[in-house]
């Protein structure tokens, strides 16, 4: 694959992982740690196998397939979050 998108696609990804985790502490209380352990450690697997198993890559483009896998495994919980903010289901937080 093409190395600049590769980086390209992993700026996205990774600030869909930071909001997600933003997003977690203002709507989640009481789980937040285990909603955050189970983003990181779903995160870790998915980008595992997309970067070692199905591809060849080797190096650099191996690294970036392994963080936008990362990131992209956190969209839907940012998209849901972001949502849940629009519509005022802001929660207290600990």
């Amino acid at each position: 694959m093409n190395t600049l998108f590769l980086f390209l696609l992993c700026l996205p990804a990774l600030f869909a992982a930071v909001w997600a985790h933003h997003r977690i502490s203002t709507h989640s209380s009481g789980t937040r740690w285990i909603t955050r352990g189970f983003l990181i450690v779903l995160g870790l697997a998915f980008g595992w196998v997309m970067a070692f198993v199905y591809t060849e890559s080797q190096g650099l483009e191996q690294a970036l397939i392994f963080i936008s896998s990362f990131g992209i495994a956190h969209v839907p919980a940012a998209f849901i979050l972001q949502l849940k903010h629009w519509r005022g289901g802001e929660s207290d937080k600990d």
